[in-house]
């Protein structure tokens, strides 16, 4: 079967396919123009449809569990529905239901409120709040612009703030960071989010109160001692945001020994702040010499730009492996959504990191070998493979003779090294190293010849 045309892949899942065949594997891809699912062995397309052809996603309760979701498109004449599950149910539906306005079923309403939000300058800015099928959107009032979406898969609960009428506040960031707003619908917004939370993705959002006073005192969560907020060196940066700044706008990157902060380089104020556990890694431009990115483990990515970018990034890169991130890493590119078979928070499956060391010796057809080594890289942590050792039982996959297949085409492939493009080249070089971390991968390595 053929791609749909001019697709992109955007997020990739490890899933499995409950039909009247029985249950079998499948990657479940999100792309830009249609949904797609791959056969895991050889990269072949089993089904595609484009968006003006799918009509919802629904998560599914059976059997108490939380991993079960449908799909219900158009075929031919006639309603069609699948069914599959997933360990990252909620983070495929997220995805997916980005490109909602494009199905064939578009959203019933579209819930806006007036609303303010409680700035880091201590100023209420007017903002629109749009409650979408995964999250509450904050939007520009005069030009609709999405500025900030809180996805309700990071929520950690809604507050209500007993002694600020009308305030409520956002719980996310998986460690506690608090966002205030204060508007008159803020039951409305509360009920549509819980019940959009439910029906769209299966959550249960939790509703708590707390007081303004609590919110000052923890507005950065985990991290709001003086110990995580104190700086260990800092760097002055220009910030490069368009939805909210047009031009590139001063601030202070500031590293603790357990958080990067942006500060206001008039005021000294926090901007904001997140822990350098929650970054995923580091992108280093090759054609201009100030500008890098940030990537976080959520899947954002924050660009900058900075004078001494590489003494910025070599502290950067220093400070977070200390904090005990060991899988951070600097590199050229950002991490390709499309090839990774899972979230950036957690490591793929056993399985699909298997099946990505097999691609390097045994390529899938009309996959290129570098391809092949762009998606190892993005499929395998920077500290090496996490299942390296062979299993106890019969069927068990040796992992040795698969790891040394893997080094053996990495030399067979290499090209001339004088031709090469940097970005190929870096991608060899990080998939070596992503091998020899391993015990058996190194003794291979040390053992080549050539």
């Amino acid at each position: 079967m053929m791609p749909i045309r001019d697709n992109q892949d955007v997020a990739c899942f490890f899933v499995t396919k409950h039909s009247w065949k029985g249950k079998y594997k499948r990657i479940f891809s999100v792309g830009t123009m249609g949904i797609t699912t791959y056969n895991p062995s050889n990269l072949e397309v089993t089904n595609r449809w484009i968006y003006s052809d799918f009509i919802s996603l629904q998560p599914l309760k059976a059997n108490n569990a939380n991993n079960e979701f449908q799909i219900t498109m158009k075929k031919e004449k006639k309603i069609d529905n699948m069914k599959f599950s997933s360990d990252h149910r909620t983070q495929l539906l997220t995805e997916a239901l980005k490109f909602r306005n494009h199905f064939a079923e578009k959203p019933k309403e579209i819930l806006r409120y007036h609303a303010y939000k409680h700035h880091w300058s201590d100023v209420r800015l007017p903002v629109v709040l749009e409650v979408t099928p995964y999250s509450l959107d904050q939007l520009d009032p005069t030009t609709n612009v999405v500025l900030a979406s809180y996805n309700f898969k990071d929520f950690e609960g809604i507050c209500l703030v007993s002694d600020y009428p009308g305030g409520f506040l956002i719980v996310c960031g998986g460690f506690g960071r608090l966002h205030l707003f204060q508007s008159s619908e803020f039951e409305e917004i509360k009920l549509k989010m819980l019940e959009s939370a439910t029906v769209n993705l299966g959550l249960t959002l939790k509703v708590l109160t707390i007081t303004l006073g609590d919110f000052q005192r923890q507005r950065f969560g985990l991290y709001s001692g003086d110990e995580h907020l104190t700086s260990v060196s800092e760097f002055p940066i220009h910030k490069l945001h368009k939805p909210r700044h047009q031009e590139p706008l001063r601030r202070t990157l500031c590293l603790s020994e357990t958080c990067l902060l942006e500060r206001d380089p008039q005021t000294y104020s926090i901007c904001t702040l997140r822990p350098l556990g929650h970054i995923f890694a580091l992108v280093r431009d090759n054609a201009n010499p100030q500008l890098f990115s940030i990537e976080y483990i959520d899947g954002q990515i924050r660009t900058y730009m900075a004078i001494d970018r590489d003494s910025l990034l070599a502290s950067l890169l220093d400070g977070v492996r200390a904090s005990g991130n060991r899988d951070v890493h600097i590199k050229m590119t950002n991490t390709e959504r499309g090839y990774r078979l899972g979230p950036l928070h957690l490591p793929v499956e056993e399985e699909a990191e298997s099946i990505h060391v097999k691609f390097l010796y045994n390529p899938p057809p009309k996959k290129t070998f570098t391809e092949c080594v762009r998606r190892f890289n993005a499929n395998t942590p920077y500290s090496g493979l996490l299942y390296s050792v062979t299993q106890d039982g019969i069927f068990s996959e040796n992992k040795e003779k698969m790891i040394i297949g893997a080094l053996n085409a990495l030399v067979r492939n290499e090209g001339d090294q004088k031709t090469i493009n940097a970005i190929d080249l870096e991608a060899q070089f990080q998939a070596l190293r992503r091998l020899i971390a391993s015990k058996v991968g190194y003794a291979a390595f040390t053992s080549l010849t050539g």
